[in-house]
């Protein structure tokens, strides 16, 4: 593994590896990708002897640039946290794909005038940040929407996409030589693909830790959001009309048939109601988070966990595998949501989630 470190103009100013003897050495490595708002990071130390300290920490200055290059990947990530420790003479840093100005930039206040899809959304905060949407998995689909508060671009950019049927979002990027000449923010309905990989105990996994709790179930939300300017009491979902089948408003609350006929309080049909709010003036934007959360306590959290020795190739983050536990008797389909991985270490970890229990499939 090779990084190559940059100006703020990608003037590039020296590098660090883990393959070659001379130079600056990696010591440590980790790569974090995730589906829930799509930004990969990367943290890396490297150490340093005293009479080269300082030409290091030029390279490091927070706000620069970092290249990637392993496995034949190219990558590419802004310096957002450098720190040094003088003791183990080294620096680590922490770095992020979407870059400064959509990390750091302001989306302010914003009420669409009419239904738009949804890059008509992203252009009024992408604009001007070199950042262009590339893939789009639901450019026919309309929304009106409305935010009051202030967010992080990227932040408003997974909001956006929320609300729009749980889209999500990745950033990627066109490399040619350690010059960018393309960055792109893409939407997909759901990222990854059903690979109906198999990731076996004690073959392609080492490790697999399950939790399984009841302590934050709830059937219904009592949903408030923002004090619109001029009011004096947050708007509610009270008026607003949403039934997909399953989850539905009513008055205050957001409700679930599926769950309330599971977890409805004993012996009566009422729901276990717990109370929900998120800072906006949309009636809208609220019942689409609001449905977000109540997806994810509807039911016994269960989470799942597991240290991978081989990752098969073109598998990774969104993807959905099955792990495969004959003497736990544990055989699950699931999605990627996190993966951690280290080249120096050579481990991955995965955070799974999105379970469909099932069967064996061997005969008796």
């Amino acid at each position: 593994m090779i990084v190559y470190f940059t100006d703020r103009r990608l003037n590039v100013l020296g590098l660090a590896s883990s393959e070659i003897a001379t130079g600056f050495a990696i010591t440590e490595d980790k790569k974090t990708e995730s589906i829930e708002n799509g930004v990969v990071t990367f943290d890396v130390t490297i150490a340093y002897e005293q009479e080269t300290k300082e030409t290091l920490e030029s390279y490091c200055e927070a706000g620069n640039y970092l290249f990637r290059s392993t496995g034949g990947e190219a990558e590419f990530y802004t310096i957002i946290d450098e720190e040094t420790d003088s003791a183990d003479q080294t620096i680590t840093l922490y770095c992020e794909d979407a870059g400064m100005d959509l990390l750091n930039g302001v989306a302010g206040a914003f009420k669409a005038d009419a239904a738009h899809p949804i890059a008509w959304y992203f252009d009024q905060w992408i604009k001007g940040t070199g950042f262009e949407i590339g893939v789009n998995e639901i450019a026919s689909l309309s929304r009106k929407l409305e935010w009051d508060g202030e967010s992080t671009i990227t932040e408003r950019l997974a909001s956006v996409a929320t609300q729009f049927d749980n889209a999500e979002v990745s950033y990627s990027f066109e490399i040619d030589r350690l010059k960018v000449s393309k960055m792109y923010v893409n939407i997909f309905k759901k990222r990854g693909a059903n690979k109906a990989v198999k990731l076996r105990m004690g073959r392609e996994i080492s490790n697999i830790k399950i939790k399984k709790s009841v302590a934050d179930i709830a059937t219904a939300l009592k949903c408030t959001g923002g004090t619109p300017e001029g009011k004096e009491t947050p708007i509610t979902l009270n008026g607003y009309k949403f039934d997909d089948g399953d989850f539905y408003v009513d008055g205050d609350n957001l409700c679930c048939r599926s769950a309330l006929k599971r977890w409805g309080r004993l012996g009566t049909n009422q729901h276990i109601v717990k109370t929900y709010s998120y800072d906006t003036s949309s009636q809208s934007e609220l019942c689409a988070h609001a449905v977000t959360k109540l997806k994810s306590i509807k039911d016994t959290a269960f989470t799942m966990s597991a240290d991978i020795i081989r990752l098969p190739d073109g598998v990774g983050v969104g993807d959905r595998v099955i792990i495969v536990d004959d003497e736990g008797k544990t055989y699950v389909s699931t999605r990627l949501l996190t993966l951690e991985k280290s080249v120096l270490a050579g481990s991955v970890a995965a955070t799974l989630g999105d379970y469909i229990q099932q069967d064996a499939g061997i005969s008796a």
